[in-house]
C-alpha cells in the first residue's frame, strides 16, 4: 500500500511538472517571440499547407539554386508593419531547403483549423503544435533522467527545463530543432534501455526515431552519430558485436531517411541536388570562434539574446566531466556523447549564428546540471560547487527581475546569507560532522527559488518588456 502511494505521488509530481511546462509555454505564445522575427516559422507552415492544398511545396528560402520564384506581399500577423522592411517576400517552389515533416505538422494543423491561404497561418494557430512538441520534450527528458539517475534528478531536470526562460521561449518557435530534440531524447532513452536490457526492440526504436529526425531537418543525422558513438563506447571498439548492432540499426533507420531523397526526386532531382549544394556552400557565419560564442552567447533568434546562467552552468559541468578520465555512469556517458555528437553537427552544418541551431544542446546541459546538483547533495559531496552554481543561477534570475537600485534594501541580507552558508559548507570537514542535512536542504531551496524566479521572469515578458529589455 505504501509503495503504491509513493508511486502515485511520483506520478502526480511528474504530471504537475508537465502541466507547469505547458502553462508557461502557452502564456503569450502568439506574441512572444515577436511573429516574423524568423520567417522560417511561416515558411514551414506554408510548405505543409501548400503540399496539402496544391500538391507542391511552396515556401520562403534565402539560398540560391531555385529556378521558380514569385514576389508576394503575404501580410500575415501584420508582418510588414512589425518587422519587415516593406519589400515583398520571395516565394520559391518547389521548396527543398529542408525535409517536409515539420511543415506537414504545423501546416496540417493550420489546415484542420480552417486555414486555406497563407494569410490564415497566424502564429496563434501554427505555434500550437510546436508547444505540444516542446512539452513532450520535457516529458522525455524526465523519463530519461528517471531511468538513469532516479526520480529526484528527473523532477529537478524537468523543472529547470520546463521553466528556464530561454528554453521556454525557444520552445514556442517553429524550428526543426524543436522537433529534433524529442527524437534525440527518445533515442537516448532507447539506447539506455537497450544497453541495460539487451532487447532489440529498443534498438529498433532508436532507429525509427533517428530516421524520423532526418525528415525534420538533415541535422537530425546527429542521432546516427549518437548511436555510433554510444555503441563504440559500449563495445570498446569496432568489434563484431558493434558491427552487428550498428548494422542492424542502419538497416532499420536508413530506409526512413531515404524518403527525403524520394521526395526530392518526385519534385525534380536536379532542383533537389542544386538546393543541397547551395545549402552546403552557404556563408559560414558562425566563424572559427563558434564554440566560445556558443558558450558565451545564448541566442533566441539571430539578433535577440537572452543570457541564461543555467545554460552556462551546464557548460561548466560538461567541461568538468570531460576532465575525468572515465565515467562509469551509463546515463552520463550517453548524455555527454549526445552533446559531443551535436557539437560536431553544429560545427559542420552551422552556417549562420541563428539561435535555434543551439537549441538541441540545452536538454543535455540541463540534464548534466541537474544530475550534478542532485547527486552531490544525495551523496553529501560537491556541496560547495553545487551551492556556487545554484547561487549563480539564482543571482542571474534576480538581476533579471529587479534592477540594482531596487535590490539595495536586500543587499546586506544577500551578502551575509551567502557568506554564512558558504562558511558552513567549507567548515563541515573541520567540524567533523558526518551529515549536514541542513546544507542539502539549502541546495534544494535554492533550486526551488531558481524555478520560482524563472516563472516570475516569464510572467513579466510581454510586448513592452520584449522591446525594452531583451536585446
Amino acid at each position: 500500500m505504501k509503495k503504491k502511494l509513493i508511486q502515485l505521488v511520483k506520478l502526480g509530481l511528474f504530471v504537475s511538472v508537465l502541466v507547469l511546462a505547458l502553462m508557461v509555454r502557452k502564456k503569450n505564445y502568439a506574441e512572444i517571440p515577436i511573429p516574423g522575427q524568423s520567417a522560417d516559422e511561416y515558411s514551414y507552415s506554408w510548405v505543409g499547407l501548400s503540399l496539402i492544398r496544391l500538391g507542391m511545396p511552396v515556401g520562403i528560402s534565402g539560398i540560391d539554386g531555385y529556378q521558380n520564384s514569385l514576389f508576394r506581399y503575404v501580410n500575415v500577423d501584420r508582418f510588414f508593419q512589425t518587422v519587415s522592411s516593406g519589400d515583398p517576400l520571395e516565394i520559391n517552389y518547389p521548396w527543398m531547403d529542408h525535409p517536409p515533416l515539420l511543415g506537414l505538422i504545423t501546416g496540417g494543423y493550420a489546415y484542420l483549423s480552417g486555414a486555406r491561404v497563407f494569410e490564415d497561418t497566424t502564429t496563434a494557430i501554427i505555434r500550437k503544435p510546436i508547444i505540444i512538441i516542446s512539452t513532450l520534450s520535457v516529458a522525455l527528458l524526465m523519463v530519461y533522467c528517471w531511468i538513469n539517475f532516479g526520480f529526484l534528478t528527473s523532477v529537478t531536470a524537468g523543472l529547470l527545463y520546463a521553466t528556464t526562460p530561454l528554453i521556454v521561449l525557444s520552445g514556442r518557435m517553429i524550428q526543426a530543432e524543436n522537433a529534433i530534440i524529442p527524437c534525440m531524447l527518445g533515442v537516448m532513452i532507447c539506447l539506455s534501455l537497450y544497453l541495460k536490457k539487451r532487447e532489440n526492440l529498443w534498438l529498433v526504436g532508436a532507429a525509427v526515431l533517428s530516421g524520423l529526425s532526418t525528415l525534420f531537418k538533415l541535422t537530425g543525422v546527429v542521432n546516427y552519430l549518437l548511436v555510433l558513438l554510444v555503441l563504440i563506447n559500449q563495445h570498446q571498439g569496432l568489434n563484431r558485436k558493434f558491427r552487428d548492432d550498428f548494422g542492424f540499426f542502419l538497416i532499420m533507420a536508413l530506409p526512413i531517411s531515404f524518403w527525403f531523397v524520394i521526395y526530392g526526386g518526385v519534385y525534380g532531382g536536379e532542383n533537389f541536388k542544386n538546393i543541397l549544394f547551395s545549402n552546403y556552400n552557404r556563408f559560414y557565419g558562425i566563424g572559427p570562434n563558434s564554440i566560445i560564442e556558443l558558450i558565451r552567447n545564448q541566442r533566441l533568434t539571430q539578433h535577440k539574446f537572452l543570457p541564461e546562467a543555467a545554460i552556462i552552468g551546464g557548460w561548466m559541468v560538461f567541461l568538468g566531466r570531460l576532465m575525468k578520465e572515465k565515467i562509469k555512469s551509463l546515463g552520463l556517458n550517453v548524455t555527454i556523447l549526445a552533446l559531443l555528437a551535436y557539437l560536431v553537427v553544429y560545427i559542420l552544418f552551422g552556417s549562420q549564428p541563428y539561435g535555434w541551431y543551439a537549441f538541441p544542446f540545452w536538454p543535455m546541459l540541463i540534464i548534466l546540471l541537474a544530475e550534478f546538483l542532485v547527486s552531490g547533495f544525495e551523496k553529501n559531496k560537491r556541496l560547495v560547487p553545487g551551492f556556487f552554481l545554484s547561487v549563480m543561477i539564482l543571482g542571474a534570475n534576480l538581476a533579471g527581475l529587479i534592477n540594482v537600485f531596487e535590490f539595495q534594501p536586500w543587499a546586506n541580507y544577500w551578502r551575509i546569507g551567502i557568506t554564512l552558508v558558504f562558511l558552513l559548507l567549507i567548515l563541515k570537514p573541520v567540524l567533523r560532522v558526518k551529515k549536514l542535512s541542513l546544507s542539502r536542504w539549502i541546495i534544494l531551496l535554492l533550486i526551488a527559488a531558481v524555478v520560482y524566479t524563472n516563472v516570475a521572469y516569464l510572467n513579466k515578458i510581454n510586448l513592452d518588456f520584449w522591446w525594452q529589455n531583451i536585446s
